[in-house]
């Protein structure tokens, strides 16, 4: 296992976690704190508490302002799939050069309940460019008008069908990678065990960014860190996001993917801010694939804090992330 950035300290710290505790702005990277005057500026700050559908506009309102200098690909497609009696919107985004492309399989965050294909159009167009992959960005049922395990069903189904038929919209696919964010981040990797029970083994390879992969609150990182400069992700809004996720207490290594075995998984890249509450989580995860003997790098990424993949067309230094990760990604699939 490999690591880039400071050493990962995971502790173990008993009680509550803690409601909201700011992160200090002297320590957030200067682009990042750039972006959250504009957006106090603005009035666009995000509200976590409410009702649900204001929630979802005023995020998908950042997000459109984020991604204002996004140029579309040449080819991006909208895509249907039936799971389970309900229709899965999907997005294509193809690579300007590729006829038969490497193909990812995207989940993008938002707790499970927030979020929408438009939103990560900039980040994932950037990816392709980057990297020569094609993307499939899923759209996933939301919570809590969808709850578990309908989300994790229909990744694992949508990845399941097109990996069968070897073809995305009638042209080859000669390999997959399975990614995402946050709340993504933990869908895919769920998929990657259930695909992997399955008997199924053609992903080759995992790109996690600030995956949530457990409920627990208490970690010390949740403990120090929480909402700043618009990102506000405390431990109050997570315990939120997953008592709107699941309809009842799950045990169940599909909620709580670290918790699986994690033997017999590709190659996985973990990307985490040190800023993020979600820093414990993902060092732990690290430390578990690398026991697990599963080929495992994590990049630590100084003054970065929670959910910043959004901000690519307005943050230099996300741009750079993504560039790098895309980079790293097209040579481990070469």
């Amino acid at each position: 296992m490999s690591r880039l950035g400071e050493k990962c300290d995971n502790p173990k710290v008993g009680g509550e976690g803690t409601d909201v505790v700011l992160v200090d702005p002297n320590e957030v990277h200067p682009d990042l704190v750039s972006v959250a005057a504009t957006l106090r500026e603005l009035g666009l700050l995000p509200v976590v508490e409410g009702e649900i559908q204001k929630v979802r506009a005023q995020l998908q309102r950042i997000s459109a302002w984020a991604s204002r200098p996004s140029v579309p690909l040449s080819c991006e497609r909208m895509l249907e799939f039936s799971v389970n009696c309900r229709v899965v919107p999907c997005k294509l985004y193809w690579p300007e050069d590729d006829e038969t492309p490497l193909l990812l399989f995207y989940c993008h965050g938002g707790g499970f309940r927030h979020g929408a294909l438009a939103d990560w159009d900039a980040p994932l167009r950037q990816l392709v460019r980057d990297s020569g992959l094609a993307v499939l960005s899923i759209g996933y049922a939301l919570s809590p008008e969808y709850r578990f395990p309908v989300a994790f069903n229909e990744v694992v189904s949508i990845v399941s069908r097109v990996i069968n038929l070897g073809t995305i919209t009638h042209c080859p696919v000669r390999g997959y990678a399975l990614g995402g964010d946050s709340a993504g981040a933990n869908l895919a990797l769920g998929a990657a065990l259930a695909l992997r029970d399955a008997g199924m083994d053609a992903v080759r390879q995992l790109m996690l960014y600030y995956g949530s992969y457990s409920r627990g609150v208490s970690s010390d990182s949740w403990q120090r860190l929480g909402g700043y400069g618009g990102q506000n992700l405390s431990a109050k809004t997570m315990s939120a996001y997953w008592a709107s996720y699941l309809a009842e207490d799950e045990d169940d290594w599909r909620v709580q993917p670290i918790t699986a075995d994690l033997a017999g998984l590709p190659p996985v890249r973990l990307i985490v801010g040190k800023l993020d509450p979600l820093y414990d989580e993902n060092c732990e995860l690290a430390d578990k694939l690398h026991a697990a003997g599963v080929a495992t790098h994590l990049e630590v990424l100084a003054n970065m804090t929670h959910g910043f993949l959004r901000f690519n067309e307005v943050a230099p230094v996300v741009r750079d992330v993504i560039f790098t990760q895309a980079t790293a990604l097209r040579q481990a699939l070469a």
